[in-house]
């Protein structure tokens, strides 16, 4: 009579490890897929960064542009005197916001590299996991059964 109730407790062992297995692999795929979402994150940010960096550079055209025409339309000499001066605080502040964003840019590239690099390595882990718990809870469901006598032969 032990015999079936034996190879009820084989396959049921088999198919906890195949779940335990199949774990693993779904928590993998979830990491890889959010892996993909974060990259894809950051390259939008970074898109934002090198926007802002454009529109810095074309505010500070616009400023000098300003500086230069208001210069001239009031007689100064454009490339003398407060004008230079203003022009120059002009360039200044703008190349500092186009250097920030562009450091922006980089920031956020090295995050989501590594964001997403570490996204990978748990999905790793995750499905070494499942393969181990597969592998381990079989064994040792194995090894329980065959503590109780499961597996002894019974004399008839």
């Amino acid at each position: 009579m032990a015999f079936p109730w034996a190879a009820i407790a084989v396959v049921a062992s088999a198919g906890k490890a195949y779940a335990a297995y199949y774990d693993g692999m779904a928590k993998k795929a979830y990491y890889d897929a959010q892996a993909d979402l974060k990259l894809l994150q950051y390259k939008d940010k970074r898109i934002e960064s090198k926007e802002a960096g454009v529109k810095a550079l074309e505010e500070t055209n616009k400023a000098l542009g300003a500086i230069i025409a208001k210069g001239a339309a009031g007689g100064i000499l454009t490339d003398e005197g407060t004008i230079v001066t203003a022009q120059v605080v002009s360039l200044r502040e703008g190349t500092e916001d186009f250097n920030i964003a562009a450091i922006n840019q980089e920031i956020l590239q090295n995050l989501g590299i590594i964001e997403f690099t570490n996204l990978k390595q748990a999905g790793k882990v995750a499905k070494q996991a499942g393969i181990m718990s597969a592998i381990f809870g079989f064994g040792t469901d194995m090894a329980t059964l065959g503590q109780t006598g499961t597996f002894d032969k019974k004399p008839d």
